[in-house]
């Protein structure tokens, strides 16, 4: 140390009394620390060489976080190969296949559904006018007993199946003559207090 300060010229009194100021300087800022108290860099030379080595730590942790950065597109560059790209576009392949596969799956679906609600309406209305013929066929008979409530059922009964085939564009043609059986029968029950309510004095 004292080779140095003579190779900077500096007289040695000089030199020890700048070293030992600067030991007492340091000793002085250990102590203000120990308490707690906030230390300048200059009256504490630790903290200099501390905060320089947190420095050293942070740049090694910026070039690891760099290097594996640069391996990520080293990578990413590598998925994007030629290869690669064969490999996507036979995926890509393999994906619009099955999505035509689906699709064909849902358009049978979708005419078995059709066809399902075909059948189920088509069954629908076979029920409702079989029940219209068949009431009309009962009720030719005037002599049969029959309630005025059974009458209503096959009215709102009518109504509904009207309101199928015309919804639906179906043609209407076989209740025709059943409906006006039922309802000549209805007036004449009506006009002649015939229904089982009159007979039995249910509607008195």
């Amino acid at each position: 140390m004292l080779d140095y300060i003579e190779y900077l010229n500096i007289p040695v009194k000089v030199a020890i009394v700048l070293i030992g100021a600067f030991l007492i300087m340091q000793l002085v800022g250990e102590i203000l620390e120990f308490k707690g108290k906030v230390v300048p860099e200059f009256v504490k030379v630790r903290k200099i060489f501390t905060r320089r080595k947190k420095e050293r730590e942070m740049m090694q942790k910026m070039e690891k976080t760099l290097d594996r950065v640069q391996a990520t597109m080293d990578e990413l560059n590598q998925h994007y190969s030629t290869d690669n790209i064969q490999m996507r576009d036979e995926w890509i392949k393999r994906v619009n296949s099955k999505l035509d596969q689906y699709d064909a799956s849902m358009a049978e679906l979708d005419r078995k559904l059709d066809k399902n609600n075909s059948d189920t309406l088509s069954i629908l209305v076979d029920n409702k006018r079989n029940a219209i013929i068949s009431f009309a066929s009962m009720v030719i008979d005037e002599t049969k007993p029959v309630t005025k409530e059974q009458f209503n059922r096959i009215f709102k009964l009518y109504e509904e199946y009207e309101a199928i085939i015309s919804a639906n564009g179906m043609t209407n043609g076989e209740v025709d003559i059943a409906i006006r059986i039922i309802r000549e029968a209805y007036e004449n029950h009506l006009r002649n207090h015939s229904f089982i309510e009159d007979i039995r004095g249910y509607g008195v």
